[in-house]
């Protein structure tokens, strides 16, 4: 390029081609070409170059921050795409540097971004429901999260269908009722109640068994199938409760499911959280924060979170219930074990064979529920009878009583001699028999 525009201009400066021709020629303006001519009559071919040719640029990267970001990325923070990087590196390292700038400089050094780009699926999107509260997508995340330092945890979520939000999240031993049960108390205290809530068709949610397994009460209220313990809690709070088909169907919660394995793995790395609890605190701090940055504000302002009404007690929502005959002696039986129920002053008196609901809290306190009145419960300390005795003490009163010279009362086995009869068997003679005794006789 340069040597062509030598040549131009050595030919416009011999006469050979008119200034016009070359400004033409070389895609400049024919005042450029006077100025270009002037200086290579002047001082000669090297002129023609560029005077910043050679230096660098006032707002160059100084070579040892490159060389602290390579570094940086392969170790302390390896794994992180390069938008997050650029987020840790101000954040952490005070080195500010855009997204951009980041991948530049990695992609020189050979290392690329861990996120892998793919095409995009076509799908038909579903619209943001208008407001917040009226759809909250509910889900757990078996994932490394602890990264080998602890033990293996499930994320559980509550993300708002509106805005994106996360209105609930809590790291648990595994996806277990207790676990989705703190997370909707702590939606539900927190928030209001919902609309609607968004899941898979865990069997955790909807139960396995058919509509010939609902009793009669329950068809008559219109259900198609028996409750789960978590379906229940979410009947008595008036939520409705919607089965996703697909995981693309509740992509809001999967997406941030994808952006926690990233962002919140990470901030548990560099807090060293080893257990459960440590786990917990990270995670309270670093919800703040995504909320901050990735949440988007809802089309109607107005909440369509309800309030919580006055008169139900969150404790008796959120806890097992399991429905209990009431026996003579106000007594039921709950795990193997023999309760009394007490009745409080100025509760009703429970008739006898009635039904009950125990209902067993969270704290493992139990209490029995009829006509939404509450009854304590006491353990009864009820001795075992001979038919419930473990097979040691069965062992240990035999040894005591052939000690004693006693003997125990046994019952003979179906072929013990004492079960036989006591008349002897007539033979059965058949044809052949009879047939075989008369020749040996002829």
């Amino acid at each position: 390029m340069e040597l062509n525009r030598i040549q131009v201009l050595e030919q416009s400066l011999g006469g050979l081609i008119t200034t016009k021709h070359a400004a033409l020629v070389l895609g400049l303006s024919e005042r450029h070409v006077y100025r270009l001519k002037a200086r290579l009559r002047e001082h000669g071919p090297a002129s023609l170059a560029h005077g910043n040719r050679g230096r660098k640029p006032a707002h160059t990267i100084p070579e040892d921050i490159r060389q602290q970001v390579v570094q940086l990325a392969q170790s302390k923070y390896w794994g992180c795409n390069f938008t997050f990087l650029s987020e840790l590196l101000h954040e952490y390292e005070g080195i500010s540097l855009s997204p951009s700038s980041v991948a530049r400089i990695l992609k020189a050094a050979g290392i690329s971004s861990p996120k892998k780009h793919r095409p995009p699926k076509l799908h038909r999107s579903r619209q943001r429901k208008p407001q917040i509260g009226l759809l909250v997508q509910i889900d757990g995340s078996h994932h490394d999260w602890l990264e080998g330092r602890g033990p293996k945890l499930v994320l559980l979520l509550a993300v708002d269908d509106a805005t994106g939000q996360i209105l609930a999240a809590l790291f648990w031993p595994s996806e277990d009722f207790e676990g989705y049960c703190y997370l909707l108390f702590d939606l539900v205290t927190n928030h209001g109640i919902p609309v609607a809530i968004y899941s898979d068709r865990h069997t955790l949610f909807f139960s396995p068994k058919g509509e010939e397994d609902t009793t009669v009460e329950q068809q008559l209220l219109g259900q198609q199938r028996p409750l789960t313990q978590i379906g229940r809690i979410l009947n008595e709070l008036g939520i409705q409760h919607i089965p996703a088909r697909s995981p693309q169907a509740k992509g809001r919660i999967e997406r941030s499911f994808q952006t926690l394995q990233e962002r919140l793995v990470l901030e548990l790395r560099l807090a060293g959280a080893a257990t459960l609890d440590e786990a917990n605190a990270v995670l309270k701090n670093f919800i703040v924060r995504y909320n901050k940055k990735f949440a988007v504000q809802p089309a109607d302002p107005v909440s369509a979170f309800r309030p919580i009404p006055s008169h139900l007690r969150l404790d008796h929502v959120f806890c097992w219930k399991e429905h209990r005959m009431l026996n003579p002696g106000y007594t039921i039986r709950f795990e193997c074990k023999a309760y009394k129920v007490l009745n409080p002053k100025g509760a009703p008196v429970i008739p006898l064979r009635s039904v009950v609901e125990v209902h067993k809290l969270l704290d493992g306190r139990l209490y029995v529920g009829w006509k939404g009145n509450i009854y304590p419960l006491e353990l009864l300390n009820v001795t075992s009878s001979p038919k419930t005795k473990s097979k040691a003490e069965s062992k240990a009163s035999t040894v005591a009583n052939e000690k004693a010279g006693t003997t125990l009362t046994r019952r003979p086995a179906q072929d013990h001699p004492w079960r036989m009869p006591w008349k002897p068997r007539r033979p059965n003679y058949t044809t052949s028999t009879l047939t075989k005794s008369l020749t040996s006789f002829t």
